[in-house]
């Protein structure tokens, strides 16, 4: 038996979600445009009809022993053409943050979860000079309508927005190779979040804001040398420091040079770097896949590293911003539920260690309630703590489930990972 880890009592536990991908029929957005027209390799049609069966799933997540859920407000549906406001949509949202409070249930609101108004998007997207005021505005009627919300997230993995959308180029808009554009888009998204962060202050004083950063644990191969180090630290500043730079700088005018409140984190994936000999791969490296690490953990469906201990040294690594982290999402893309339940109990442990070490965690937030479209992979990633029926949409509880609620339930881990 290992040593048992006491979370705080305040902890927060639960899943995490997100609107496109759970609630159905999001037609007004450019993700629904571009699966119409084939684009995109998959549809995301209904969905889960999250929209439709929120009051049952928070009944199942209520069942499991989660005291908080996220979630993210779709704005094409509260602003499906610009400046014309959609009343029954945001009453909607209104009635799904009333059912959690009723269940006891603290809400996490995530304002942009990738997708944009499909109006928003052929006036150039991010890319647009009025982007970020569009935003505010935005914000700012969201704010005066779910006016309980205490805890917002702005924007979700901006840096993983502009690297598909205008790096690799397979996600809308398309733009591949375009580093200007990029680099554009990077900034006016840290300008909306500071902006973001400004309205909702305004409109209510004990919130906490912060923002969603996927952050991969990035770590030199070691075996080209000072290339491998080099290269490691170039990407990890890009993909993990450069966001926090550029909020920082463009909130340095505002109330508070350090415009965000808590941290939230995304953690999947340890990234191994090795150095290369020319193009881009000269400054940030290529990913090492070769079984010479002894530590290389299996890959999920998606081909992402599993390395648990990542948590703990990513969780230590924001630490030094001197703000609460929020554990925003973590989970596994598996067919196998054992593995799933492994993955839980052994990234905990990681948690454990990390509040155990001084590091001010708040809460963690599984990806996923249940199985959802994901993105580009359709419906082939299984991240769900229930599975999805495809033809009658009944959600079906995995073993895995039972493993978290007892977690939640005690609020606590044995900190000897696979102990039950």
């Amino acid at each position: 038996m290992g040593r048992y880890f006491e979370f705080p009592k305040s902890f927060l536990w639960g899943a995490a979600t997100a609107a496109h991908q759970v609630e159905g029929n999001n037609r007004w957005n450019d993700w629904w445009a571009h699966e119409q027209n084939g684009a995109l390799p998959f549809q995301s049609g209904i969905a889960c009809n999250h929209y439709e069966r929120y009051r049952e799933d928070f009944d199942l997540a209520k069942s499991w022993g989660h005291n908080a859920h996220r979630l993210s407000v779709e704005w094409s549906r509260i602003e499906p053409e610009q400046g014309a406001w959609n009343r029954a949509a945001m009453e909607h949202y209104a009635d799904v943050v009333d059912a959690l409070r009723e269940r006891d249930m603290e809400p996490v609101v995530t304002l942009h979860h990738f997708t944009n108004p499909a109006w928003f998007s052929r006036a150039g997207g991010w890319l647009g000079r009025d982007s970020t005021r569009l935003f505010a505005r935005f914000v700012s009627h969201v704010a005066k309508h779910l006016p309980g919300v205490r805890y917002w997230l702005t924007i979700n993995e901006p840096t993983v927005y502009v690297k598909n959308g205008y790096g690799a180029g397979h996600w809308p808009p398309f733009h591949a190779h375009a580093w200007l554009e990029a680099g554009r888009v990077i900034y006016r998204l840290a300008r909306a979040h500071v902006a973001a962060y400004e309205r909702l202050h305004d409109a209510r004083d004990d919130v906490e804001v912060g923002f969603a950063h996927s952050a991969p644990f990035i770590v030199p191969c070691g075996r080209g040398g000072r290339g491998d180090t080099l290269a490691a630290r170039a990407r990890d500043f890009v993909l993990n420091d450069a966001f926090f730079w550029l909020v920082r700088a463009c909130g340095a005018t505002i109330r508070n040079s350090r415009p965000f409140d808590f941290i939230g984190i995304n953690y999947y994936t340890r990234t191994i770097v090795r150095g290369a000999s020319s193009g881009l791969g000269r400054l940030f490296g290529t990913e090492c896949r070769e079984d010479h690490h002894g530590d290389l953990g299996a890959d999920n469906e998606l081909e992402w590293p599993v390395y648990a201990p990542g948590l703990f040294e990513i969780a230590k690594k924001f630490a030094v911003f001197g703000v609460p982290i929020l554990i925003t999402e973590n989970g596994i893309a598996t067919a196998d539920d054992d593995r799933r339940s492994a993955f839980i109990r052994e990234h905990l442990v990681e948690l454990a260690k990390a509040i155990r070490s001084g590091i001010d965690v708040r809460g963690y937030l599984h990806w996923t309630l249940m199985d959802n479209y994901e993105w580009t992979h359709g419906t082939q990633a299984h991240f769900g703590l229930a599975g999805v029926d495809p033809e009658t949409g009944e959600r079906k509880p995995r073993p895995s489930s039972r493993v978290f609620a007892r977690i939640c339930e005690i609020n606590g881990v044995e900190e000897r990972t696979g102990a039950g």
